[in-house]
C-alpha cells in the first residue's frame, strides 16, 4: 500500500512510514468520499426508470448533503498533521451513514458493512482498526433496528421486529466477531511485515548513504588521477571511480587478467619495462604481493605520454586476509619525472664544464665495484697544464675558457665509449670501456692539440690511464691512482720542456 511512493520519498523510520501511509490512505478514502456524493443523483435517475420504489428524492437529497460534509470535514482533518485518528473515523461515519441510509430505503446491502473494517486495516494500526469494528457494529446495529419492523413483516418466519432483529443481529455479530479476529492477524502479519521491511531499508539506505559517500571521496581523490576503478578480486568486475554511469566491466583472469586501461597502454610501454609492467598489472601476482601491504605502486615509461605512476590501494579484505578490493590509479609523472632527473642531473654535473662531478663519478665507480670490472675496463686521468699561467695572464675568462675547451675535446674524445669527469679544478677522470687506450689518447692529443682560443692560443694535457687488462690484481681505486702516476710523469715530461713556467694549480 503505497509502499513504493513512501519508499521513494528517502522515509526509513516506521513512525514516519505509518504517519506518511496513514496520511495517504486518508486522501484515497476523501476521494471516495468525493466519489460517493454521486449516489444520490445516481438514485434519483434510479427512482426515475422505476429501479428502486422505496426512496425518495429527499433521500438522496439527503445522502449527497452529508457525504458532501463528511467529505469535507474529513479533507479538513487530513491536511492538519496530528489528525488521523480522528479524520479515519469520520471517514468510516460516513462511508456507515451512506450504508444506513441506503439500508433504510431498503437497498439491499449485506456484505457491504464488512468492507469499511477492512479498509481500516491499511492504516497498519490496531486502534484505527478497533475504533472502525465498534463503529461499524454500531452502525450496522441501528441500520437493522431501523428495517427490522420491515423486513419483520414481510417474512412469516417472524414473529415480531425484535425478533428479526435478534435473529439478524445475531448472524452479524458472529460474522463480527470472524472478521475482527481474521483482521487482527492480518493487522498483525502487515504491521510486522512493514516493520521489518522499513528496518530493512534503513539498512540499506544507510549501506547507500555510507557507500555514496565512500564514492564521493573516491571521485574527490580520482581528480589527481589520469585513471581510477574500483576492482572487486572476488566478483572479476571493474567499476571505474572518475567515470561513475559506466557499467562494471568484466575483468578477465587468463594472463591478460589486468585493469582495462593496463590492456590500453601495454603497447605503448617502452620495450626495457614492458615486461615488469605485465608482472606488475596482472591482478592475481598483485593479489599475493598485496597479502600483507596495504598499498604497491611502480613507475613506468610510456612511448606516448611519458612517464606514469600505477597503484594499487587495499580497501577491503577476505577474512583470510586476501585482498578483496582494490583500487587501481593511474597518474601521469611524466614531468615530475623529468623534474627530478633535472635535479639529479645538476647535482651530477658540473657547472662550468658541464660534464659529470666527483659525486657522480663516486656513484659510477661504486656502481663498477659491485658490479665488477671487464677486461676493457680503463680509467684515465686527465691534467690541464698551463691554466694557473692562463689565468695570472690573462685572468680567470682565459682559465675557464681553457677548461670548457678541455671538456668539449674530452666529450667528444671519449663520449661515445665512456664518461668523462670534472674531479678539480683543472683535474679530469673518464671511465672508458674500450680495448684501444691508446687510440683514445691519440684521439685527446689531436683534438687538444687543433684548438685555439680567444684569451689562450693552445691547450696541452696531461693524459694517464690504466686498464684491468695491464693490471689484473688492481682494483679500480687501484687503477686510478696508476693512472694519476701515468698523467703526473706526462706533467713533468711537459714543464721539463725548456721555456714551460712550472708553476700550477695543484
Amino acid at each position: 500500500m503505497y509502499k513504493s511512493s513512501i519508499f521513494e520519498s528517502g522515509i526509513t523510520d516506521y513512525e514516519a512510514f505509518l504517519r506518511e501511509n496513514q496520511r495517504k490512505v486518508n486522501l484515497m478514502l476523501n476521494k471516495f468520499l468525493r466519489f460517493s456524493i454521486l449516489i444520490g443523483p445516481l438514485l434519483m435517475l434510479a427512482i426515475k426508470f422505476g429501479i428502486f420504489h422505496s426512496v425518495t428524492y429527499t433521500s438522496c437529497i439527503i445522502v449527497s448533503l452529508l457525504v458532501l460534509s463528511l467529505s469535507c470535514i474529513h479533507y479538513a482533518l487530513t491536511q492538519r498533521e496530528g489528525n488521523t485518528t480522528r479524520a479515519a473515523v469520520i471517514a468510516f461515519l460516513a462511508m456507515d451513514s451512506l450504508l444506513i441510509l441506503m439500508n433504510s430505503a431498503h437497498i439491499g446491502i449485506y456484505i457491504t458493512w464488512f468492507v469499511v473494517p477492512l479498509v481500516s486495516l491499511l492504516f497498519c494500526d490496531f486502534k484505527i482498526y478497533a475504533i472502525a469494528v465498534v463503529i461499524n457494529y454500531l452502525m450496522m446495529t441501528a441500520s437493522v433496528w431501523i428495517v427490522a419492523p420491515y423486513y419483520a413483516g414481510l417474512r412469516v418466519d417472524f414473529s415480531s421486529a425484535f425478533q428479526y432483529f435478534a435473529g439478524r443481529m445475531g448472524g452479524f455479530s458472529i460474522e463480527t466477531v470472524i472478521m475482527v479476529v481474521a483482521g487482527y492477524s492480518l493487522c498483525r502479519i502487515s504491521t510486522s511485515y512493514y516493520r521489518e521491511l522499513i528496518e530493512k531499508y534503513q539498512i540499506l539506505s544507510d549501506n547507500k548513504r555510507q557507500m555514496n559517500e565512500q564514492m564521493a571521496i573516491l571521485e574527490s581523490m580520482s581528480d589527481i588521477y589520469e585513471y581510477a576503478s574500483l576492482i572487486n578480486l572476488d566478483e572479476s568486475t571493474e567499476t571505474s571511480i572518475r567515470h561513475t554511469d559506466e557499467k562494471d566491466r568484466h575483468v578477465s583472469e587468463r594472463i591478460e587478467g589486468q585493469a582495462d586501461v593496463n590492456r590500453k597502454l601495454l603497447p605503448t610501454i617502452a620495450q626495457e619495462h614492458r615486461e615488469a609492467f605485465l608482472a606488475f598489472a596482472n591482478l592475481s601476482d598483485a593479489a599475493r604481493a598485496l597479502h600483507d601491504q596495504k598499498s604497491m605502486d611502480r613507475e613506468f615509461r610510456s612511448e606516448a605520454s611519458g612517464w606514469f605512476r600505477a597503484q594499487y590501494i587495499v580497501v577491503e579484505r577476505n577474512p583470510d586476509g586476501a585482498p578483496r578490493c582494490l583500487i587501481y590509479t593511474i597518474q601521469n609523472v611524466d614531468k615530475q619525472k623529468r623534474r627530478e632527473e633535472r635535479l639529479i642531473r645538476i647535482s651530477m654535473t658540473d657547472e662550468l664544464t658541464h660534464l659529470y662531478n666527483r659525486r657522480c663519478y663516486d656513484a659510477d665507480v661504486e656502481t663498477h665495484r659491485k658490479r665488477g670490472m671487464e677486461d676493457d675496463f680503463v680509467i684515465f686521468s686527465i691534467d690541464v697544464n698551463g691554466l694557473k699561467e692562463a689565468n695570472d695572464t690573462n685572468g680567470h675568462a682565459a682559465g675557464d675558457e681553457l677548461l670548457t675547451a678541455t671538456a668539449r675535446c674530452l666529450a667528444k674524445a671519449i663520449g661515445p665509449v665512456g664518461k668523462v669527469y670534472r674531479t678539480g679544478g683543472d683535474e679530469f677522470l673518464a671511465i672508458v670501456v674500450t680495448d684501444a687506450p691508446e687510440a683514445v689518447v691519440d684521439g685527446i692529443k689531436r683534438l687538444s692539440e687543433a684548438w685555439h682560443g680567444k684569451y689562450v692560443d693552445a691547450m696541452s694535457l696531461s693524459v694517464g690511464y690504466a686498464s684491468r687488462r695491464d693490471h689484473p690484481d688492481a682494483n679500480i681505486h687501484g687503477l686510478e691512482k696508476l693512472a694519476d702516476e701515468m698523467m703526473y710523469r706526462e706533467k713533468n715530461r711537459y714543464y721539463s720542456t725548456p721555456g714551460i713556467d712550472r708553476r700550477r694549480t695543484s
